[in-house]
């Protein structure tokens, strides 16, 4: 009898915790939700009012509860009154357990125990809900049930993540009205006005960019007609425009990247002139990060504010990986331009994140034999295409979200770091979109020194089509005007002293010198 009634008090003992623990709980949640809702924080300037009123006039409050109510009632309205904002929070946070418990139900999603997940409130950020609950369903078996929670629950789930603890999972969500657009034409209101960063298209949320002084590689992958050639050439389209220097290599014949892109920078067919390239980079990233460390700047930005100079974001865009890469079927003896090619890149890959040297390279099929580790462990932006194949997805992504990407040309996974986010990449066409540019290229540290012209006297010449050279500061800065129509036409760099014999042009680069030093100072 004893046991059965300490059992029987135990119980009772529990279930007063519980409710007590839930009522803290719900009075935490409904504070949180007031905080960000004018409404609720108004009912809760109200209720407090009332608790003031009951505080400060009780004898009045007292004689206005009727007295043919019972004493212990008229006791029991007067502390609820007392206790109104406390009572009013604990009904807001209290909101919305019902509905979430209902979801569960009709999906049948509950952990081993038999429980359905417990609604442990919500926050707002921006556009954004983040939903918590209180779970022992594992975090993979979240991910799983994606796209039936989003049912459920009806709104669009953009990360999955476990809260404070193993037990607490946070959903971060859109309304289900938030749609990613099925077409995006390129437009010059998304070009970045911030040299390096790239943006690459919309999402449900925003726009989707990223700074190549934080995140240096791309990859891009997909399938045949996904609408990865587009991306590479809007993104290059995009370092062209903020004026650096592009090589683009394409084993196709220069068929993704056609003779208009030759007006902007060199476009490479060949493996051994892809190798001299190659060998030409790591030895300026070489140079630069000597410089760099010489004067203790971090990256290419610090190092152009520091000496007011212009040294030049490069740009190597590879359309195809597998065709510079894949060595299965090579002969032997060709086999080490393979390896030189792949050498060149896991060191470019490796040592030029601050260098301003950026590696966007594409693929069909990834694999192992064309993205070796070293070279994919060193690109942090991984973009994915939708693959029937979960292996391939694992390769680019770390996960299996691409087997599950709509089948809409554009529609591509973006992935840096442990964030995964769907967007429709920008429409970009060569026909329509390519126009002239006049930036100015900037330098590089591997050119030969030229001779040094005073900056009040610069030589310049120009050709019919307005595309000059101007040499300063011991450097070639390229200025560089290329026209769509004029496929036939290369960009023009001409010698300030051509046309001259060695005699003449000593002889100009001595009255340069005068004017200089201000050594002709003319009749007083």
């Amino acid at each position: 009898m004893d046991k059965e009634l300490n059992s029987l008090l135990e119980s009772i003992l529990l279930l007063l915790i519980q409710m007590l623990k839930g009522f803290i709980m719900g009075v935490w949640h409904g504070l949180r939700k007031a905080l960000q809702n004018k409404w609720y924080l108004t009912g809760i300037g109200i209720t407090l009012v009332f608790s003031v009123i009951c505080i400060t006039e009780k004898a009045m409050v007292c004689r206005m509860i009727p007295e043919t109510i019972p004493e212990w009632l008229q006791q029991g309205i007067y502390l609820m009154l007392l206790a109104a904002p406390v009572i009013y929070l604990f009904l807001i946070g209290q909101t919305g357990q019902k509905n979430y418990d209902k979801c569960f139900e009709d999906i049948g999603f509950k952990g081993k125990n038999g429980k359905f997940p417990k609604y442990a409130g919500s926050s707002k950020e921006g556009k954004k809900i983040l939903l918590f609950f209180q779970s022992t369903i594992p975090l993979s078996e979240w991910r799983s049930s994606r796209e039936r929670l989003e049912t459920a629950l009806d709104c669009s789930i953009i990360k999955i993540e476990n809260g404070r603890n193993k037990r607490t999972v946070k959903l971060t969500t859109l309304p289900s009205d938030y749609k990613i657009p099925t077409m995006v034409k390129w437009s010059e209101e998304y070009l970045n006005d911030k040299n390096g960063v790239l943006t690459l298209g919309i999402s449900a949320l925003d726009t989707i960019s990223f700074n190549l002084n934080r995140v240096p590689h791309v990859l891009v992958a997909g399938e045949t007609g996904s609408g990865k050639s587009v991306i590479l050439r809007c993104l290059l389209w995009q370092m062209i425009e903020q004026g650096a220097r592009v090589y683009m290599i394409d084993f196709k014949g220069g068929v993704e990247f056609g003779k208009q892109y030759e007006q902007y920078g060199e476009v490479i067919t060949e493996r051994e002139r892809a190798l001299q390239v190659l060998d030409l980079l790591v030895r300026e990233n070489e140079y630069r990060l000597h410089v760099f460390r010489d004067l203790e700047v971090k990256n290419l930005d610090e190092y152009n504010k520091k000496t007011r100079q212009n040294l030049c974001r490069i740009g190597v865009f590879t359309d195809e990986l597998a065709e510079m890469l894949d060595k299965k079927g090579v002969a032997k003896e060709e086999k080490q331009i393979y390896e030189q090619i792949e050498g060149k890149l896991s060191t470019l890959a490796r040592l030029s994140r601050a260098t301003g040297i950026n590696l966007f390279m594409g693929v069909q099929r990834p694999d192992a034999n064309v993205l070796t580790g070293q070279i994919k462990n060193n690109i942090p932006v991984r973009i994915s295409g939708r693959f029937a194949d979960k292996t391939a997805s694992e390769i680019v992504l770390g996960n299996t979200d691409a087997v599950n990407l709509p089948d809409i040309k554009g529609r591509f996974l973006y992935k840096v770091g442990n964030e995964t986010i769907e967007f429709q990449s920008f429409y970009f066409d060569d026909e329509t979109m390519l126009h002239e540019v006049c930036v100015d290229q900037g330098e590089m540290l591997t050119e030969a020194p030229v001779y040094k012209v005073p900056e009040h006297k610069i030589p310049v010449r120009k050709n019919e089509n307005k595309k000059a050279e101007v040499v300063r500061s011991g450097r070639k800065e390229k200025k560089v005007t290329a026209v769509k129509t004029s496929g036939e036409e290369k960009n023009s760099y001409e010698d300030p002293f051509v046309g001259m014999n060695s005699r003449e042009i000593e002889e100009e680069m001595r009255r340069m010198d005068e004017e200089d030093l201000n050594l002709n100072f003319g009749d007083f």
